[in-house]
């Protein structure tokens, strides 16, 4: 047998003390005359004693005390299978993503997407890739969503130094995460970054990653808000990055889809609930067991009920 709240029978350590001391303790009558002596001269011999009333009402705290760190027997293991379905999501955090032609910015807009959608995608395992010009772990695969929306909270571009974006690094990456998984499904939240991506499709054909891409930059582009300022290049002009219509092919040619952003809250999770499911199974072991608390607890009100109701009528 187990206790869930086994903190509690401290309690009853006290409760015994007591117990032993008015059982020792002998009031003014008793110390007077002998037992025998008592017993005669006693008058309403059928009621119960003071002294034993005490008992009882102890009694019934250390079963209240008992029921409430709750009892169980264990009833055996139970083995229950999951069947879930592996995503990689990976997150531009290149110098292009704080581009403010979305309020606040392409990253900190893309961010708030994947946070909104968490709690609405449904049996699935998640894991979070960020990338620059080179790619670094952010979660492996779970399906503990309070943990990646924690990570998700707190990831930030400003202690990154790495300029460029690398998707082809980022498939390798994510190809090694998933490791030998029939089909590798990855979401890329990117603004597309520059390139025609021939290279980044053979090697994604070649590999079975289907991928998918949410398009963070608009057609009129922006410009990128620094620490010192406003961007600008060796010319001293500022610098604007607009919107790359090659990342669609990505897309497109490893059989996967692509979305452009908008401001409707839903977008990004409906997104995602329109992928093609590839299941894996988790088995997961819950133990089963029995709850005994209403046993001292049915006790304890019995012995309350006896002791309350017994107590002396005055005449």
């Amino acid at each position: 047998m187990d206790f869930e709240q086994i903190e509690l029978l401290y309690l009853i350590i006290p409760m015994v003390v007591l117990w032993f001391f008015i059982h020792h303790k002998k009031n003014n009558i008793e110390a007077l005359f002998a037992p025998e002596v008592l017993e005669k001269i006693s008058l309403n011999k059928d009621r119960i004693t003071p002294k034993t009333r005490l008992k009882l009402l102890l009694l019934s705290i250390i079963l209240i005390v008992l029921a409430l760190s709750q009892p169980t027997l264990k009833k055996g293991e139970v083995k229950i299978k999951q069947h879930l379905s592996d995503l990689v999501v990976a997150i531009d955090m290149s110098k292009s993503m704080l581009a403010n032609d979305i309020y606040p910015n392409r990253f900190e807009f893309a961010k708030n997407k994947l946070l909104h959608s968490l709690n609405k995608i449904n049996g699935r395992r998640i894991a979070i890739l960020g990338f620059t010009s080179q790619s670094f772990l952010v979660s492996p695969l779970t399906d503990d969503f309070s943990s990646l929306e924690f990570l998700i909270k707190n990831l930030r571009t400003d202690s990154i130094n790495l300029k460029g974006t690398n998707i082809l690094n980022l498939l390798q990456a994510a190809n090694d995460l998933t490791g030998k998984t029939a089909n590798k499904q990855i979401l890329l939240l990117t603004d597309g970054g520059d390139g025609n991506f021939e290279e980044e499709i053979v090697y994604a054909t070649k590999h079975n990653l289907q991928i998918f891409i949410f398009d963070t930059a608009s057609v009129s582009g922006g410009s990128i808000r620094t620490k010192n300022g406003l961007l600008k290049d060796d010319n001293k002009n500022i610098v604007y990055v607009r919107e790359n219509p090659n990342i669609k092919a990505l897309a497109t040619q490893t059989h996967g889809d692509y979305l452009k952003y908008a401001l409707n809250n839903n977008d990004l999770s409906n997104f995602i609930n329109t992928f093609n499911r590839h299941n894996s199974s988790k088995d997961i072991k819950i133990n089963q067991k029995r709850q005994l608390f209403y046993y001292p607890l049915s006790l304890a009100l019995m012995l309350l009920f006896f002791t309350f109701f017994s107590l002396p009528q005055k005449p």
